[in-house]
């Protein structure tokens, strides 16, 4: 794809979200059924949900710009999949919980400044509340779930430093 303008611009990056989401959606479910608790599971199942609202929101911003929704492959998004997928073929399985919070912490992060850029050049572009609004909703989720995934970590560093197993 040739980027040569600002609108270029936004629909090239408004595709990776896309790609981003759906991606997230699938590792997700994945991530729930490793899961070692069921109040893991329960957060991921739930995260899981959220997310594809948070695609449902995409194609919403896709329509508003009059573009058919589309993913485009996102390297760092692979990545992410990657390194979850290294850490269960070399037998590193029973991690499940730091291995995947930091893949999941990782990924909040990702998301959260894409739809900051994304958000940038929507207002230099003068587009309208169709686009904007479904951005600003999933950018909010982005960041609550990154403080409740921080939380979490925090707990479990706790348990971990008191010689506690899994709360």
């Amino acid at each position: 794809m040739n980027i040569e303008t600002l609108e270029d611009l936004f629909g090239y990056q408004l595709q990776h979200a896309y790609y981003a989401e759906r991606s997230h959606v699938e590792l997700l479910a994945e991530m729930a059924a490793d899961a070692s608790s069921e109040d893991l599971r329960d957060r991921f199942d739930d995260h899981r949900e959220r997310t594809e609202r948070q695609v449902e929101r995409l194609e919403r911003a896709f329509e508003g710009i009059g573009r058919r929704p589309r993913a485009s492959r996102a390297r760092t998004v692979d990545g992410l999949a990657d390194a979850r997928s290294v850490r269960e073929r070399t037998g590193d399985g029973d991690a499940v919980v730091p291995g995947d919070l930091e893949v999941a912490l990782l990924a909040e992060r990702l998301e959260i400044r894409s739809y900051e850029s994304l958000l940038r050049l929507a207002g230099r572009l003068a587009y309208a509340n169709d686009v904007v609004e479904p951005l600003e909703s999933n950018l909010a989720e982005e960041r609550d779930e990154l403080a409740s995934l921080e939380d979490l970590e925090a707990e479990l560093s706790v348990f971990e430093t008191a010689g506690i197993a899994d709360p």
